[in-house]
């Protein structure tokens, strides 16, 4: 590889390295990053280090930067390495969004699209067959589910009168399905923030909220869980 792009992949490390957590003895070394970097690691190594990275927000962005560094002119990274760094940042963030896209006419929800599950009855019914299927309408209610990591987060959201909707967030084990209460959830229109309580019960509703764009976060003290990026309109 490069030796320029050896110095980069250094600096960049070293500056978010300076941010972490005197805790941080889980993340790769610098050394660890460079060699996985330049596929130079064990399988074994190698699989642990990209588990890692989908798992950790600072080593995938410090991933995502050394990828940017690409754009400068001297710097010629093997092209498969940038495919597979770009996959592991897209599956990085892929896991920890929720899309939800609804249009509300009369209180009547029509979906969309969604990146989760939608319950449907008692079934519950992946994004893509629900299309396949040609199912749209869910009268004024509709459930959608996600897993993030361990947690299941279901989101029911309930068309009401004059423009506005309810939106219920609900944290559970996926394994025990047992409710999960040590987690915040905001919610957020642009940068500012609406409202935020921490669920005590495992569960937080939003009342009266206007038809429009929305970011629901689910936080623990640590790091960011999921956001939910919520988009209703007529």
């Amino acid at each position: 590889m490069n030796t320029d792009l050896v110095k980069l992949i250094k600096a960049v490390y070293e500056r978010w390295k300076a941010k972490l957590p005197k805790e941080s003895g889980a993340h790769p070394d610098e050394q660890d990053f460079i060699a996985f970097v330049q596929n130079q690691l064990p399988p074994q190594e190698t699989v642990r280090i990209k588990e890692h990275i989908l798992s950790c927000d600072t080593c995938s962005q410090i991933l995502a930067a050394t990828i940017k560094l690409q754009s400068v002119q001297e710097l010629e990274p093997p092209e498969k390495l940038l495919d597979e760094s770009r996959a592991l940042i897209d599956k990085a963030i892929s896991s920890r969004i929720l899309e939800i896209m609804l249009q509300a006419k009369e209180r009547m929800l029509n979906l969309i699209n969604t990146s989760g599950d939608v319950l449907v009855g008692q079934e519950l019914i992946p994004a893509a067959v629900l299309r396949s299927r040609k199912i749209s309408d869910f009268k004024d209610e509709v459930t959608i589910l996600k897993d993030f990591g361990d947690i299941r987060v279901e989101v029911k959201i309930t068309a009401k009168e004059s423009n506005n909707f309810d939106l219920k967030v609900i944290m559970k084990n996926k394994q025990s399905q047992e409710i999960i209460k040590d987690l915040r959830v905001s919610l957020i229109k642009g940068d500012l923030e609406l409202e935020s309580y921490l669920a005590e019960s495992g569960k937080v509703v939003f009342e009266h909220v206007l038809l429009g764009k929305y970011t629901v976060e689910i936080s623990s003290l640590r790091d960011n869980v999921a956001s939910i990026l919520i988009d209703i309109k007529v």
